[in-house]
């Protein structure tokens, strides 16, 4: 958790914790199939200049230190912890959106992918319903059947 609290000495900028957490939850979302697709990089980092006021710069900085905290270790209930504690609950309604664009990309969603998903949006403290709704939204917006 330090880690991603910027405990440790880094020649980088390092950015806030929220931001840290955010990104690399929905990395860890993207990579779920196993591939980081264009798709799937284009709603991250709009995700993150929209979320959090970034620059395309800072949003792929921010996502290169969240794949280094990501490829170090990744704690989902440390993360999504602080993501819960720190941020609304509309704001944690559109990371989970942002998690079902993520996943339907590609326009096929795997088991895995679902799995992942439905758990880390428990862990941001939504409830079933809830969650379901963000996928219905998004489906629709994507115009597949819901």
């Amino acid at each position: 958790m330090q880690r991603f609290k910027g405990g440790t000495q880094q020649t980088e900028p390092q950015h806030d914790p929220l931001r840290l957490a955010t990104a690399a939850v929905l990395l860890e979302i993207a990579y779920a199939d196993g591939e980081f697709s264009p798709a799937e990089d284009g709603d991250v980092v709009g995700y993150l200049q929209r979320a959090f006021a970034l620059s395309e710069g800072d949003a792929r900085q921010l996502l290169q230190q969240a794949d280094d905290l990501r490829n170090h270790t990744i704690d989902h209930f440390a993360l999504t912890n602080f993501i819960r504690k720190n941020s609304t609950l509309d704001e944690r309604k559109e990371i989970v959106k942002t998690m079902w664009r993520i996943v339907y990309a590609d326009r096929k969603l795997n088991d895995y992918e679902n799995y992942l998903v439905r758990k880390l949006a428990d862990l941001l403290g939504l409830e079933h319903h809830v969650m379901i709704e963000a996928k219905v939204s998004v489906l629709r917006e994507l115009g597949l059947n819901a």
